[in-house]
């Protein structure tokens, strides 16, 4: 039986990278699926591989950044499937710029992607784990929120909000038995990874914060973390901050 079993999850930013691995893993463990992203071709990839490996799943177009369209999303996990058990924040964008260059536009797409689509989709999906009596909530967030990095103001700034926003969340449900951590990836090998671009003052930032294990993360490496915290075998565990790195925020303790 998988650390999973009849559980039903809703998985954001599912189209790639972290969102993909951990929701593929999610119906390795025997979870029911609901996956979102905004782009259609990455969705049905997503939910093609989760069926490759006999899980369920279901793809529900959306933009996080529209609260009508979250609702839209987290509805679907228990029309679908009866209820909802696991949320998982993995929708999100990279602004990489030098701090006099970020403006309205980039703060707007930054607060709205990696901060608030959070805000939505929990209190979104907490009151059906209310009517559960339990659930799991994880949102992710970077170790840009605990170590200062050059051009990336507004997404360090707002994932350390997504630390504080977990915190809070947790304390309130902690007695509902909803816990609500979060899971602070290193540099991870995704398309928003800044040492995969030839722009050279991101390939000097890619070497400088390289994990001291000598790797760049896997999404799997992250989609782990995100199952463990999931699953019965974290359920004395909410409301912390998970850094999982390989290494590289060693001198942040």
């Amino acid at each position: 039986m998988g650390r999973l079993e009849g559980k039903v999850a809703v998985v954001t930013g599912a189209g790639n990278g972290i969102g993909r691995a951990t929701a593929i893993r999610f119906a390795r463990e025997g979870a029911k699926v609901v996956i979102t992203t905004r782009r259609q071709d990455h969705g049905e990839e997503t939910i093609a591989a989760i069926r490759a490996a006999g899980g369920e799943g279901f793809f529900a177009q959306a933009n996080v950044r529209d609260k009508a369209e979250i609702q839209a999303v987290v509805d679907k996990a228990p029309e679908l499937y009866g209820k909802l058990d696991i949320l998982v924040n993995c929708a999100g964008v990279l602004v990489w710029k030098p701090f006099l260059e970020q403006d309205d536009e980039d703060y707007n797409l930054i607060s709205e992607t990696n901060f608030r689509a959070q805000i939505y989709t929990m209190q979104k999906a907490i009151p059906f784990m209310q009517k559960n009596g339990q659930g799991s909530i994880i949102n992710v967030a970077s170790v840009s929120a605990k170590k200062p990095e050059l051009n990336s103001y507004f997404y360090g700034a707002f994932k350390a909000a997504t630390a504080n926003l977990t915190m809070n969340v947790a304390k309130e449900f902690a007695p509902q038995k909803i816990r609500v951590n979060c899971v602070a990836p290193g540099p991870v090998n995704t398309g928003m990874t800044p040492g995969e671009s030839k722009v050279p003052e991101q390939v000097r930032w890619m070497e400088e914060n390289i994990a001291i294990i000598g790797r760049l993360g896997e999404p799997d490496d992250i989609a782990n973390m995100n199952l463990f915290l999931a699953s019965d075998e974290a359920s004395w565990i909410t409301g912390e901050m998970f850094v999982v790195d390989g290494g590289t925020c060693i001198s942040c303790q």
